[in-house]
């Protein structure tokens, strides 16, 4: 293996570094003129009372919100800065990931250009959620054990361990890079004097420590959070309509053009001659393998969510890029490698722009755009409706609406969800809304309205409310005002 300057490995990334700064610093801009999700609104609830732990999910992306958004305040890029921000961290790690595994500077750009084509990272990555954080910290920990792969440098798994445990911490899916750095452990050559030594050990024990504050938070609140999500591990019928919407949209979303060559990478590694043991596919599969598989399971039982294997996105894009390198032989292969940038970054950075501008907000089709158009203006609508009716409070009935209602409200009205109180651990209402009326904002489509109103000593009249995109009605909801709730409403919630 040539020797290698940090000085020629900077220079060699420079185009490719500027490139993704000003790719960065338009995805800033766009994210700043797009309004939350509900997934985004409800985690920037959490982040105001920071926690080591939430009933969905770890505490990272609440954490990073807090840290922003008391840099930028509570606005749309408040929420999101530390996500978009991480897709650049990323890219940087596949950069060194790819340099560690192959020394080859050419490839390593490659496969940093071709991650942020990826339209789970251009389009979902750089919203707030717990993907993002999970997907940067996986990547960081698989750089450092690239690193530890070419050096030897024993000390590099407590680096390791400290990445790998902040990933939980961000999200129970990178639980399957422990198992994934064993299967390395038993699969690669360039692993065998890991393999019974002490420091694996120390780096497990430094990712337990890391983690050690979330699985104080789960013991001391009924294991909430990980019967959340490990709850989905059950017994399911076999459905194989699961497994073919999971490859599809995976084929979607990875750029069908990277999915191809991401294929093909397999293909290229089995037809090899040479011995395979030490090959550096042999890493980047085995850390992704057992995630991946897991994912393949459960589809095949129930629906797999299209986010849930990003944190294998980083090491796909590597391999994609290798296939390429090994494919250029082929015309057909070169033609096709012409459109993985115009498909993934042109077309998510063109989708991004229209609804950032002000047409976007008037988007005349049902897509999944429809979850960030339309909260300005029924929370002003809302709002218009309390100071109306004399209500001193909004009472909702679904988290994503808790949130925007609250995000947009900016404090000038108290937002309480009265259900699924355990959502709200982190939260402590003052009861003394409960003798003030309310106005009661329910989803037309959700139903149950006779059930909630029980909750209330009086209801007045029903009025109606809807988000809209431009003209299209994008979703209805029902508008009471309510008093007389009952004495536990804030701690057990409106019972059906």
């Amino acid at each position: 293996m040539r020797e290698r300057t940090n000085g020629n490995l900077t220079g060699a990334f420079l185009p490719v570094a500027i490139f993704l700064v000003l790719l960065t610093i338009f995805r800033l801009w766009a994210m700043a003129h797009i309004e939350l999700n509900s997934d985004e609104a409800y985690y920037w609830l959490w982040s105001r009372v920071p926690s080591a732990g939430y009933y969905d999910h770890p505490p990272m992306i609440a954490w990073w919100i807090w840290l922003s958004g008391n840099l930028l305040g509570p606005t749309e890029l408040g929420v999101r800065l530390l996500p978009i921000l991480s897709v650049l961290v990323t890219s940087v790690a596949v950069y060194g990931i790819t340099v560690e595994l192959y020394d080859d500077v050419a490839l390593a750009k490659r496969a940093a250009i071709w991650f942020n084509a990826m339209l789970l990272v251009s389009l979902e990555a750089i919203f707030a959620t717990p993907d993002a954080p999970s997907i940067m910290l996986w990547a960081l920990a698989v750089w450092a054990l690239a690193r530890l792969r070419r050096t030897g440098n024993p000390h590099l798994w407590l680096v390791i361990g400290i990445l790998a445990g902040a990933g939980c911490v961000a999200k129970y899916t990178n639980f399957f890079l422990g198992p994934g750095i064993l299967l390395w452990l038993l699969l690669d050559a360039r692993a065998a004097r890991w393999r019974f030594s002490p420091w694996v050990l120390l780096g497990g024990l430094a990712a337990v420590a890391v983690f050690l504050p979330v699985l104080v938070w789960n013991a001391e609140h009924g294991w909430m959070s990980f019967a959340k999500q490990f709850g989905r591990i059950a017994d399911h019928h076999l459905v194989l309509s699961s497994l073919f919407q999971f490859l599809a949209g995976q084929f979607g979303l990875m750029n069908p053009v990277i999915a191809i060559f991401a294929d093909l990478s397999v293909w290229y590694f089995w037809r090899r001659t040479t011995d395979g043991s030490s090959d550096p596919f042999i890493f980047l599969i085995a850390l992704t393998v057992p995630m991946l598989a897991y994912l393949v399971i459960h589809s095949v039982h129930d629906r797999v969510h299209p986010n849930w294997p990003g944190p294998a996105y980083p090491t796909l894009a590597i391999a994609a890029a290798t296939a390429a390198k090994m494919g250029s032989g082929s015309i057909h292969l070169r033609r096709l490698q012409r459109w993985v940038a115009p498909v993934g970054i042109g077309l998510s950075s063109l989708v991004l722009f229209y609804f950032a501008m002000p047409l976007g907000s008037t988007f005349p089709w049902t897509s999944p755009a429809d979850t960030v158009l339309g909260w300005r203006d029924l929370t002003a609508a809302v709002e218009e409706k309390a100071g109306q009716s004399g209500a001193a409070w909004i009472a909702t009935t679904d988290y994503g609406l808790t949130g925007e209602l609250a995000f947009y409200l900016r404090g000038r009205l108290q937002v309480q969800s009265i259900v699924d109180r355990q959502r709200y651990s982190f939260d402590n209402p003052d009861s003394a809304l409960l003798d003030k009326p309310a106005l009661l904002v329910v989803r037309t489509q959700e139903g149950h309205l006779d059930q909630y109103l029980k909750c209330f000593g009086t209801a007045g009249p029903v009025e109606a409310l809807n988000r809209h995109a431009g003209d299209r009605v994008i979703d209805g909801y029902s508008v009471i005002l309510v008093s007389g709730a009952a004495a536990d409403l804030f701690s057990r919630g409106c019972q059906s």
